[in-house]
Order: structure tokens, then C-alpha cells, then sequence
């Protein structure tokens, strides 16, 4: 429901001046006119400011001057809507059909309102109205299907779709909202059958070709999401969601240099409105490619254009850490650490680093601070084990994972690492132990116990555990 508004023209003093201008003469109660003009261009300032009071403000008094005048109680509407006023926006917009009473859009938000308040019946019986005024009939049914769908009713609302496409075969919205209707009810062949329907007639609809791509990703089938995007970019080679889909896709397949050449055709379609996203997707590829300088070149980017993104400054950090700037990655997490002081991941990166930079006090304040938001999350219990033990200091890693073992005692991950571990120091009878249970836990895990320690392939007794446990 949120309008966007174009910065440019409020960059110069000239609309600054005239708000503040009409603040002071309505502070001062003078009697003046402005024209509509006027009232929406500083409508459009306030809302691109936040500052919805004076934009409420501005709207009042703009109504004494034009009572009837349904734009300006739509507007209203709007803002009420933003507001969180949905009596007030019913008002608001009952105000602006009296003024023009057949005026689609309004009519339209009307329905969208008392949809969302529960009023069922009434939706459908303004909708049913529209009929005799409405062109596209079909458009009608479309809105009957959203409204079906926001009050729970999901047989009329894919009633209301499905006759929407018999009026009109090539209706693209109606389809896509199928579609999306028959995924949120489960009923995911349906919704892709709908899609290739729709395709097998209008091989060229780039939009229709994307959203085929997100459902066979929801569903697992690469492959085919990959076929899907390569079409949508073909047909409309600046769909820069496409890309950016494709991309996702190759990541989650570990394709690491294809997803870079998706992102930089998203990059290059945004052209001079760089996106943090994918800049930071960006960054996440080298970083998998251990190319920690470009990475962190992408990552500084993304923080850049959006100082706000945790995710980007723990990025700058992580790739200063793995080229043993620690000190300079501390300072990088420690932005993260002032945009979410509660987030478990970014109290252990802190540890982590303040570990290595020698400063054990720091270090294990911010471990604990991070067991103590999430001592469920094993990563924090194996990744903190794993530092110990890179920094020999073996008893302290096995006594960790033997603490975390205590707290999540269905982790069958933490009982190979255990395992490993104590094996690795010579601590043989503990190491049967863990593996012993782990391999109750979890027989299929016990690769895992060979990621940590290869040469635990020579240990006979490990051998013969695993022989034993998979009879």
C-alpha cells in the first residue's frame, strides 16, 4: 500500500522552502489558497521525509479548499492506511466515491479494505457492482479471487481466478495469481502446470518464465529453475530478479564462478543504482572461492551503499580475519556487533577474533554472551572447539564439546568432533565412548569423524566400531 516517491527534485532548497513556508503561514492561521499543484508536490515531500503528521496536515487543510475532491481523500486514505487507521481509512475512502462515485481505484482500495476488516459478503457485493460499469470483467473476478484469498476462502478464490482466464486466456496477473494461490494451498503441480500452460501459447512472457524459475527452486528441481531464468533473460535480458534468482541457484549448487557472471549481469543491469544484495552475493562467491581480497572488496561495497547490513560488515571482517588482519577485523565486526548487539553469530565472530588477537578476556566474555543468546546452536560449541584445537590447545576443545554435549545431547555432530578429537590426542577409551554414541545417534554422520581427521582411516579401532554398527 506504501507509494514511492522520486527523490530527485527535493535535493534542491526550492520545495524545503516552500514546506516550511506553509508550516509557518498554517502555524500563524493565516487564510491563504494554494492550488493542487502545490498541494501535490508537497504531499510528495513529506511522504518521501516520513513525515506523515505534516503530510495529514497538509491534506486537511488542502480539503477545506476542495471538499469534493475524491484525489485528496484518497491520498487520506492512504495515509491512514499508513498510519494504521483502517476506520479512519474506510471513511476516507467512502468520501472519495461519494465524489466520484465509478472511479475503478477507488473503488478497488474500498474492496481491499473491508476485505482486510473480514467483510466478505460486502467485497464480493461491491465487486458484483462493478459489473455493470467495469470493461474487463475479468479484472473483476481477479479482485474477487484476492478477496476470497485474504478472508480465507480458498475454493472461491481459485473459482474466482480460474473464470477470470476464461474470459481472458492471456490474462498474465490472473495467472501468476493462480498460481501463487495453488502454492500457498500445496498444490504444487497445479501451480506449475498453469505456468507451462500459460507458456505453451506465450513462449515470450519473461515474467510468467521467473516466477516457473522460483517455484521449481522452492521445489528443489535446479535444473529446471536454472532453464527457467535462461529463459526469462533471454527474453528480457535486463530482468535484473532473474538474474539475481539464477545466481542464488548456482550458489546453492556450489557453482561458484557461473553465479558471479549472473550477479555481474544484475550489476550491470542496475547500472547506476548499485544494489547492496548483490554485491554482497557477490562477495559470498569469492569468499567460497577463497579469494578473500576481491570478497572483501564486494562486501565494503554492499556495507557502503547500506551502512545498515550486518551481514555485509561481518562479510569485511570474516575476510580480514582469514588474511590474519585481526585487528582490522575486529573494528569491522564490532560494526556489526553496534547494529545487533543480540545476535549470537556476531558475538562468537568477536570471540573468535579477540581469541587471536591475544586478548582471552574479551574473547570468552563474547563466547559466553553468545552461548547465552543460543546454546542450542552447535556451530557455536564445533567452531570455538575448532579454534582451540587449531591453537593446540586440545583438552580445552574437548572439554567445550563435552560441555555442549551436556546441553544438546541429540547432537550427534558434536559427538564425532569429540570423538576425533579425543583420538587425536591419545585419549582412546573417551573416543570410543563419543563414537559409540554417536554412531547410535546417527550412523550416516561418521564421514564426518574423516573431514576432521583423515588418518583416523588407519585407527583400527574406529574401523572395526564402524564395521559393528553397520550390521
Amino acid at each position: 500500500m506504501q507509494e514511492h516517491y522520486d527523490h530527485q527534485g527535493f535535493e534542491d532548497d526550492g520545495v524545503q522552502q516552500r514546506a516550511r513556508a506553509f508550516e509557518r503561514r498554517l502555524a500563524q492561521q493565516e487564510q491563504f489558497f494554494m492550488d493542487l499543484a502545490q498541494v501535490d508536490e508537497l504531499y510528495n515531500f513529506y511522504m518521501f521525509e516520513g513525515d506523515l503528521e505534516k503530510a495529514y496536515q497538509l491534506l486537511s487543510f488542502a480539503l477545506h479548499t476542495y471538499p469534493f475532491n475524491g484525489e485528496l481523500y484518497h491520498k487520506l486514505t492512504l495515509l491512514h492506511l499508513e498510519m494504521g487507521n483502517m476506520v479512519k481509512a474506510v471513511e476516507c475512502i467512502d468520501a472519495a466515491l461519494r465524489a466520484e462515485p465509478n472511479h475503478a481505484d477507488y473503488l478497488y482500495l474500498k474492496v481491499e479494505l473491508v476485505a482486510k476488516l473480514d467483510r466478505y459478503e460486502e467485497a464480493i457485493s461491491l465487486l458484483e457492482n462493478m459489473f455493470h460499469h467495469a470493461e474487463n470483467h475479468e479484472e473483476v473476478f481477479m479482485h474477487m479471487g484476492n478477496v476470497a484469498q485474504v478472508c480465507g476462502k480458498p475454493e472461491e478464490s481459485e473459482r474466482f481466478y480460474r473464470q477470470a482466464l476464461i474470459l481472458r486466456p492471456n490474462f498474465e496477473e490472473a495467472v501468476y495469481e493462480l498460481a501463487c494461490f495453488l502454492e500457498s494451498e500445496d498444490k504444487f503441480e497445479e501451480a506449475i502446470k498453469s505456468y507451462e500452460d500459460y507458456l505453451d501459447v506465450h513462449p515470450f512472457a519473461a515474467f510468467i518464465w521467473l516466477n516457473l524459475g522460483i517455484l521449481y527452486t522452492k521445489l528443489g528441481n535446479y535444473e529446471r529453475a536454472l532453464t527457467a531464468f535462461d529463459y526469462a533473460v533471454v527474453i528480457e535480458d535486463q530482468m535484473v530478479e532473474a538474474w539475481i534468482k539464477k545466481g542464488e541457484v548456482l550458489m546453492e549448487q556450489q557453482r561458484f564462478e557461473e553465479a558471479l557472471r549472473a550477479f555481474f549481469e544484475a550489476d550491470a543491469a542496475f547500472a547506476s543504482f548499485p544494489d547492496p544484495r548483490t554485491e554482497y552475493l557477490m562477495g559470498e562467491c569469492y569468499e567460497q572461492l577463497a579469494l578473500y581480497h576481491e570478497a572483501y572488496r564486494h562486501y565494503r561495497k554492499a556495507a557502503d551503499f547500506d551502512p545498515e547490513y550486518l551481514d555485509a560488515w561481518m562479510g569485511v571482517g570474516y575476510c580480514l580475519e582469514k588474511r590474519e588482519k585481526f585487528l582490522e577485523a575486529i573494528h569491522y565486526y564490532q560494526k556489526a556487533y553496534r547494529l545487533d548487539d543480540e545476535n549470537p553469530d556476531v558475538c562468537l565472530s568477536m570471540a573468535i577474533c579477540e581469541y587471536k588477537l591475544g586478548n582471552p578476556g574479551a574473547s570468552y566474555a563474547y563466547l559466553e554472551k553468545a552461548l547465552a543468546l543460543n546454546a542450542s546452536d552447535i556451530s557455536i560449541w564445533q567452531d570455538w572447539a575448532m579454534l582451540l584445537r587449531q591453537y593446540t590447545n586440545f583438552q580445552g576443545a574437548v572439554t567445550y564439546l563435552e560441555e555442549g554435549i551436556k546441553q544438546n545431547t541429540k547432537a550427534w555432530e558434536l559427538y564425532y568432533q569429540c570423538a576425533a578429537y579425543c583420538y587425536e590426542v591419545g585419549m582412546k577409551e573417551k573416543g570410543r565412548m563419543y563414537l559409540e554414541n554417536a554412531l547410535l545417534l546417527n550412523f550416516d554422520g561418521h564421514y564426518s569423524l574423516f573431514h576432521i581427521d583423515e588418518s583416523l582411516r588407519q585407527e583400527p579401532e574406529v574401523m572395526e566400531l564402524i564395521r559393528q554398527y553397520a550390521s
